[in-house]
């Protein structure tokens, strides 16, 4: 019982942190990319993200020096005394480093649903071919 709670608790750590949640996927690069691409997470948080912002035209104001100022180019067009402003869909696109796309959606979909028919299939196997009584 302890190794599954610890085992459990070591992948649900991974998926938040790994899924784009607490970093971002345009920092995962080299060998953390591969934790981004196999966590679950990453594919649930995507849809969310962008079901909920990619079109949502509210006005966001950039800070001077943020990847959203740069991203609207603020430097090169904005007065001293102007704000520079994007919509939430610019910013939620510069944020996740234009990794997180509504295009994904179905894709995103069908690997979710492949991990849920793997995880029923694993689970399936271990309660008929594994002998959990130790005799």
């Amino acid at each position: 019982m302890a190794t599954a709670q610890i085992l459990a608790s070591v992948f649900i750590g991974l998926n938040n942190f790994f899924s784009g949640l607490i970093v971002r996927p345009q920092f995962m690069t080299g060998l953390f990319a591969i934790t981004y691409w196999i966590t679950p997470g990453h594919y649930v948080y995507e849809g969310m993200i962008t079901s909920l912002f990619e079109d949502d035209n509210r006005t966001v104001v950039a800070d001077e020096g943020s990847d959203f100022w740069d991203y609207l180019d603020c430097g090169n067009t904005t007065a001293v005394d102007d704000d520079c402003t994007g919509s939430v869909g610019d910013f939620m696109f510069a944020f996740y480093g234009g990794k997180f796309l509504r295009e994904h959606n179905a894709r995103n979909f069908g690997i979710l649903g492949g991990y849920l028919v793997l995880a029923r299939l694993l689970t399936w196997m271990a309660l008929n071919y594994i002998n959990f009584s130790g005799t």
